[in-house]
């Protein structure tokens, strides 16, 4: 009983450093300006493979937002004037249904589902995120006025958007290839020693 409960404390402790590191990477080395990482973030990956690869159902949704919830109180509760920033729940349930994605293609990890759910997950929290920010009265910077309250002014919105759907894109491509590919190769490599050990 108490080997258990060690294995088990031990499993919680690994995942909230988890969580924590990667929230201080997404935090301070990928932040949400407009410099060159601007959205090249590592959190549609983590969202897809915990819907994916987490046995436990409210683990694979909380794993993600709890990511994205610490990174995002450390890079804007100074600045926002308020919780987070304006329009942020759309933001997160663009990642909610992006772990539902991960959730798609459980069954069928390869090369292809890896690929089309993580463009999925970012045109998702495109159209998500920077609906929120028209609908919010969000600002243009070509104008520095808030976005106007038409199609016009949301085409506007979403044109200005689409190079960091662009970065989220690759991005998440490129850290799902990583993390899925790191996860099989684990896995594998610890078939291989229980085998060995037999």
């Amino acid at each position: 009983m108490k080997e258990e409960n060690r294995k088990i404390e031990t499993r919680w402790t690994g995942i909230a450093a988890l969580i924590i590191g990667l929230a201080l990477w997404r935090a301070f080395f990928v932040d949400g300006s407009t410099n060159l990482l601007g959205n090249f973030t590592p959190i549609g990956a983590i969202a897809l493979f915990a819907g994916a690869k987490l046995s436990n159902r409210k683990i694979r949704y909380l794993f993600p937002m709890a990511v994205l919830l610490i990174s995002d109180l450390l890079m804007f509760s100074e600045t926002s004037g308020g919780f987070l920033y304006s329009g942020w729940m759309w933001t997160y349930l663009a990642f909610i249904i992006t772990v539902f994605f991960g959730e798609r293609i459980s069954e069928m990890i390869k090369f292809t589902t890896i690929f089309s759910a993580s463009v999925a997950s970012a045109l998702t929290h495109w159209i998500l995120a920077d609906f929120g920010v028209w609908f919010g009265g969000g600002i243009n910077i070509l104008s520095g006025m808030p976005f106007e309250k038409t199609m016009q002014g949301l085409i506007l919105c979403y044109s200005l958007g689409f190079p960091f759907f662009l970065k989220l894109a690759a991005s998440t491509i490129l850290y799902s290839f990583i993390i899925f590919g790191l996860h099989k190769f684990i896995s594998r490599a610890l078939e291989k020693r229980e085998l060995a050990l037999r």
